[in-house]
């Protein structure tokens, strides 16, 4: 996003490695670099993987944003800190399991950064860490509390400390065995959560409970078992997660459309669902952080990455890219297709701009507020 120094995070999805490593969707790392003048803020690499540059006051490195999968971290560099304010905040064990989260939590990662992470869906909580998903909502836990001491130590302890493929690939041969082999079959709980992220939280909740021919209390009760969240709230998150992504793509100046491509009312009805789960408007949320920050220097003007702007190197190798009919330039296909919980939100999007679907999906707020 925004860049103001020489070094930074960068951070890598490792798209290939993810895609065989059965359950799993998405496995990432982070690390301290320098930044030279050539360095681009996105680059695609010929292994598959997407590299983005981070700058540290950048508020998507600083945020646990709202998620609806389960995270397990391996932390090799300085400790990280996170909780609800500055004062509450606590260091997070080395090697942690970050649960579904349903409100944002400020993060700080420390001066070296070096780590690797996994991420996928609620719904093999129980078989990769022997919990329901429901037992892991908004919390932080030590993956030695569901481990055994011993795998916990071959797994922190087998890859060389700043290698980050051993690493990546010791976390991925630990993962393929518990999330490769499903415990329970196909059920309620097992579609209906995959449903809802398909159609990024445009769904009728009503509509399910009757094709699936349960009550509406039967039908909760399966789905909050397996994913950890009730239905609605579920729905709810995953529509806030698509809207983050289009967002991040978009010129400022057209953010009232895409209110309605993501399924709100009106532009109104956009930022108060924001709100409620980032803390704070997406104008105010996507604004560098940092108190030595010079403040004069942000503009909000474009995609957000572009509020603090630094000139981009040329790269004729890159695709010129694409507008849309609207006219401003398409970088969903340069956006992470992480679906993770952690301190990045981007995720995939099937935006609609179906009026039924709209009213469905407000009416699914307003019923979300009432749902304990």
């Amino acid at each position: 996003m925004s860049d103001t120094s020489e070094v930074g995070v960068l951070y890598t999805e490792h798209l290939e490695l993810a895609r065989m490593t059965p359950g799993v969707t998405s496995l990432w790392s982070y690390e301290t670099r320098s930044r030279g003048r050539d360095r681009r803020s996105i680059v695609r690499n010929p292994d598959g993987s997407h590299e983005y540059w981070l700058d540290r006051s950048d508020p998507l490195l600083n945020t646990i944003s709202p998620g609806t999968g389960v995270s397990l971290i391996l932390n090799f560099g300085d400790l990280w800190t996170a909780g609800r304010s500055l004062v509450t905040s606590a260091f997070l064990p080395r090697v942690c399991v970050v649960g579904p989260v349903t409100e944002s939590r400020i993060l700080r990662v420390g001066g070296s950064v070096h780590a690797v992470g996994a991420v996928f869906p609620s719904t093999l909580a129980f078989d990769v860490f022997g919990v329901p998903a429901s037992e892991l909502v908004d919390r932080i836990v030590s993956l030695q509390d569901l481990w055994t001491s011993d795998d916990v130590e071959r797994l922190f302890a087998s890859p060389p400390c700043m290698d980050l493929p051993n690493c990546l690939s010791a976390l991925k041969n630990a993962l393929a065995s518990r999330a490769g082999r499903p415990s329970s079959g196909e059920t309620v709980g097992q579609t209906s959560p995959r449903f809802i992220t398909l159609h990024s939280g445009l769904v009728s909740i009503n509509s399910m409970v009757r094709s699936h021919g349960l009550s509406r209390r039967e039908f909760s009760r399966r789905f909050r078992a397996a994913a950890g969240l009730p239905p609605k709230l579920f729905a709810r998150i995953t529509r806030f997660q698509a809207l983050v992504h289009a967002l991040l793509s978009t010129d400022i100046s057209l953010w009232a459309s895409v209110s309605l491509d993501v399924g709100f009312y009106d532009q109104a009805h956009m930022i108060n669902e924001f709100r409620a789960f980032a803390g704070s408007p997406p104008t105010v949320f996507f604004q560098p952080h940092g108190s030595d920050l010079d403040r004069a220097k942000i503009q909000l003007r474009g995609r957000p990455s572009e509020w603090l702007r630094r000139p981009e190197p040329s790269a004729p190798d890159e695709p010129s890219l694409a507008r849309d009919k609207r006219g401003s330039v398409d970088r969903t296909d340069l956006l992470p297709d992480c679906r993770r919980t952690g301190n990045l939100l981007w995720t995939e999007s099937n935006s609609t701009s179906s009026a039924s679907l709209r009213t469905l999906d407000c009416r699914l707020c307003k019923d979300a507020r009432q749902t304990p």
